[in-house]
């Protein structure tokens, strides 16, 4: 299960924490970017062997504090670093504008109108996050997507929400996001509800949740949480498609009539975890009872090891389960043989 908050109820979690003298607002800044370079090295283990180019894009209020944070750690890991800013530094924050001054210490930061260079490896969206209401400037909108647009082998990163996305709904505000999809979102403490409602689900990639010591806060409020089933990771890196057979077509065969149940099964069970598609094939006088009991699965009758083989000309089924209730006669034989024939070309 999975502990959805609002994005008002986190900060007011932070903000009683920070209140009661727990931690103080740098000091979850500083966690924040820690966390958010942790989770990156992690994605991507290649990333931590050696320097690379990495651009951070910072805006006007905290979460462009945590985007200095994540530019100075890397810089001290040998990376090379751009940063831009969107807003006024005078206007910042005082914890986000104690991070921008210790990134000056370190390196430039450039009005957002300026193009970056290329062979970025990294991009930083700390531009925005929970805390957007209104439209993105579109000269924001235009720099991110001229990294994207050229990006090679460029990996996208959120800190905490993709900026232009709805924290509370997951819908975009305005026109357009910053991007159209990243790989990898890092928030904190726990998901928003934008992460898993609409194009939040789409568009965020991979989540990952960073903590930052707040736990006993998200304890204490115990009446103010959504509970959800938790969803199913998938690689939205790869998910411009946007199409169900992108995340693959199971295939799962059954046995007769009164003998289903355990095929049943393993087809909720492929979908649950993320298939795109699921067909559970079956032989025909079994394919009423099959019908009455699944819903979102595909039901298929075959009633001969040919009519099998032919399915498997459909090169989007990428995974077959042979076995749940197929049985021992002739049927199940003929089933099994069509299989191993489909793996090995014979």
């Amino acid at each position: 299960m999975t502990e959805l908050r609002t994005a008002a109820q986190i900060r007011r979690i932070e903000a009683v924490a920070i209140a009661l003298g727990q931690v103080t607002g740098l000091e979850l800044m500083e966690r924040a970017g820690r966390g958010v370079v942790d989770a990156v090295f992690e994605e991507w283990p290649e990333l931590k062997a050696t320097s690379h180019r990495a651009v951070v894009l910072c805006g006007p209020g905290n979460n462009g504090g945590d985007g200095f944070v994540v530019a100075r750690l890397l810089k001290e890991w040998g990376w090379e670093v751009e940063v831009f800013l969107y807003g006024d530094p005078d206007r910042m924050p005082p914890d986000a504008r104690v991070n921008y001054e210790r990134w000056r210490g370190m390196g430039e930061v450039s009005p957002l109108r300026k193009r970056s260079g290329s062979d970025v490896v990294l991009f930083i969206d700390a531009l925005f996050a929970t805390g957007l209401t209104r439209e993105l400037p579109k000269h924001a909108i235009e720099f991110a997507e001229h990294l994207f647009d050229t990006r090679g082998s460029t990996f996208f990163v959120s800190v905490d929400m993709l900026s232009g996305i709805c924290a509370d709904s997951g819908r975009v505000i305005g026109a357009e996001a910053l991007l159209p999809y990243v790989d990898l979102t890092i928030s904190f403490h726990c998901p928003k509800l934008g992460h898993r409602l609409d194009n939040g689900v789409r568009d965020s990639g991979e989540l990952d949740i960073a903590s930052i010591g707040l736990e006993a806060g998200l304890r204490d409020h115990p009446n103010r949480v959504v509970i959800l089933a938790n969803p199913p990771r998938r690689r939205f890196r790869k998910f411009l498609a946007k199409y169900k057979y992108s995340y693959g077509h199971a295939l799962i065969l059954s046995g007769p009539p009164g003998r289903c149940g355990a095929a049943r099964l393993v087809a909720r069970g492929a979908l649950r975890i993320g298939a795109g598609v699921v067909t559970l094939g079956c032989p025909p006088e079994a394919l009423a009872e099959n019908a009455a009991r699944l819903d979102a699965i595909m039901v298929r009758p075959w009633g001969s090891a040919e009519g099998l083989a032919a399915a498997f000309g459909d090169e989007r089924i990428n995974a077959v389960c042979v076995g749940p209730g197929l049985g021992l006669d002739a049927y199940g034989e003929q089933m099994l043989r069509a299989v191993m024939q489909a793996q090995t070309g014979a």
